[in-house]
């Protein structure tokens, strides 16, 4: 039942969002098509990560002998956050923006619209991932203020991928630089992200028959790690929100196309 509520919550929360990022956009936005697509293609990067997981997975292993969530529990923090979430789910999540991006690659017109196209595809993962993770009230509760980071992460992705189209259009400034910020500026907020809220001192306790003080500082201190990144995060997104808004229209104006809508692009916005 969580599950479910979870997805609804997501689905609404998120979708409303969506809806006032294209209309943020202005009298030239994406047709209804390049709006869904990418939600739908999302989806997908779920499964594909699991892949990249496993692979990634095996390789830390015959690397290092042991797996990203062994050892010491700072250290398997870090590792389990960069080896196990951040890497694998955002080249999914990369893949399948590139994808949509090859498909409408004739269409789409300025740095905004591709910011659409990856936070869209990060809307689909945060489908999939909160029905998967929210199994509980608690779940439920942990995950909901901070709904949107998987969206984030795809502004960051779309925007340094559409200023490296800009880039390459306009001879303005780097394009490889720009490809690889699309990446790793995503791998490194996700790792920040999920070392502190996804830490393994919370678990230090789990599976002990006699839980000891020095057990319970642990696990007293992998919650405050957990308040530290939760409570900022979920004041940060209300300001990267307002902060889209407000320069929406200087996103779009970066454009590699003749701005001009055609009526049957305004008919399908």
């Amino acid at each position: 039942m969580a599950s479910i509520i979870s997805f609804v919550l997501c689905l609404i929360i998120i979708g409303i969002l969506y809806k006032n990022m294209i209309a943020w956009e202005g009298v030239c936005r994406i047709s209804r098509g390049q709006a869904l697509l990418p939600v739908l293609l999302g989806l997908l990067s779920v499964p594909i990560s699991f892949v990249f997981f496993i692979i990634i997975g095996l390789g830390f292993k015959a690397v290092t002998g042991f797996t990203p969530t062994e050892g010491p529990a700072l250290l398997a923090s870090f590792d389990h956050a960069l080896f196990s979430a951040a890497l694998n789910e955002e080249l999914a999540k990369l893949i399948i923006t590139l994808g949509v991006i090859y498909i409408f690659r004739k269409k789409l017109r300025n740095v905004y619209e591709y910011m659409l196209i990856a936070g869209a595809v990060g809307f689909g993962f945060t489908l999939i991932e909160d029905f998967v993770y929210s199994t509980d009230l608690a779940g439920l509760f942990m995950r909901l203020p901070n709904i949107t980071v998987h969206v984030m992460l795809g502004l960051a992705m779309g925007r340094h991928l559409g200023l490296a189209r800009y880039n390459k259009v306009t001879g303005r400034g780097p394009v490889v630089k720009e490809y690889l910020l699309a990446y790793f500026v995503p791998v490194f907020c996700h790792t920040v992200f999920d070392f502190f809220a996804a830490n393994m001192l919370i678990h230090a306790g789990d599976n002990v028959e006699t839980m000891t003080p020095e057990i319970e500082r642990t696990v007293y201190i992998g919650a405050g790690m957990v308040l530290i990144i939760v409570i900022p995060i979920f004041i940060f997104q209300i300001y990267i929100f307002r902060r889209l808004k407000r320069n929406a229209a200087n996103l779009a104006a970066l454009s590699f196309r003749d701005a001009n809508c055609t009526e049957q692009e305004n008919a399908n916005a």
